[in-house]
């Protein structure tokens, strides 16, 4: 089907996306919504690579573990993937991850490595190394049909959480998932379907995964939230306003403990349940 004039590119993690739009994982584009950063996602053709340069302000080269090279030109609104080229699945996810924390860092936004879902109508950020399962729980919960925003980058912008690509890539099978899904990532991963979600949602909070023996959740003191946060920014070299992380770590936060095992999962949710619709008034509106 054709798209109406002006309509080209797709919004994603607050970006305007343009050079994407073969990527069905990538929510259509919304002229209705603010301050989409425009960019243009490009694969370089075959010649020579530049050399790697640290990212600034501006400019930035990077050397991917896949041996491919990226370069991002804050000037020019391009990101720009130079030798093997890559396939639409592989550039939904995880190509597209360096697009999204730079031009958003760029731009002031803070973001990080994390998923999200929505509970009571926010935001609520799921935060953990890659091997704590926080893939896997994402989409055990989409299963469940709550909504999840995101499986690899919160982007924070004024207290809202940006939507994702529409999808959740895991390394094994969920027990009992159903959604569509398909071998991808040059059969590495098992990609499950999202189905569409809010463009933006006001963030409530944190939840930092971990591996235990029984489900828990122990809440994290405002002064270490703020350091774990400090922490986990992406590009944390980059100039952003101070003020607003100091204000995303008021919000409430926990350490989320939960056995490796799937009949742990209602559990899991009962007490996801009961503290964030407990602790949904103390977010701000």
């Amino acid at each position: 089907m054709e798209r109406a004039a002006g309509t080209e590119g797709r919004s994603v993690y607050g970006l305007h996306v343009h050079g994407l739009d073969d990527v069905d994982e990538l929510p259509e584009y919304d002229a209705t919504l603010p301050g989409q950063i425009p960019v243009h996602v490009r694969q370089a053709p075959p010649g020579p690579v530049p050399d790697p340069v640290p990212m600034s302000d501006r400019y930035g080269v990077l050397l991917m573990p896949s041996g491919r090279t990226f370069v991002a030109d804050r000037t020019r609104g391009t990101a720009t993937y130079h030798g093997e080229p890559v396939p639409p699945d592989v550039l939904a996810h995880p190509y597209l991850a360096p697009v999204a924390t730079v031009f958003n860092r760029w731009a002031g936004r803070d973001t990080f490595h994390s998923g999200a879902f929505v509970h009571a109508g926010l935001a609520w950020a799921v935060i953990g190394p890659r091997t704590a399962g926080k893939s896997s729980l994402l989409a055990a919960l989409s299963a469940r049909g709550v909504p999840v925003l995101s499986d690899d980058i919160l982007v924070v912008d004024d207290g809202q959480v940006h939507v994702g690509p529409r999808c959740v890539d895991l390394r094994q099978p969920v027990p009992g998932l159903d959604p569509v899904r398909r071998t991808v990532r040059f059969g590495s991963r098992l990609r499950v379907a999202l189905p569409p979600a809010p463009a933006r949602t006001r963030l409530g909070g944190w939840l930092f995964l971990r591996w235990s023996d029984d489900v828990t959740m122990r809440p994290v003191p405002g002064r270490e939230l703020l350091t774990r946060l400090a922490a986990a920014r992406s590009w944390s070299w980059l100039p952003s306003d101070p003020t607003a992380v100091l204000g995303i770590a008021t919000l409430p936060a926990w350490d989320l403990g939960r056995p490796k095992d799937w009949s742990a999962l209602d559990r899991t949710w009962r007490l996801l349940d009961e503290h964030l619709g407990a602790a949904r008034a103390e977010v701000p509106v």
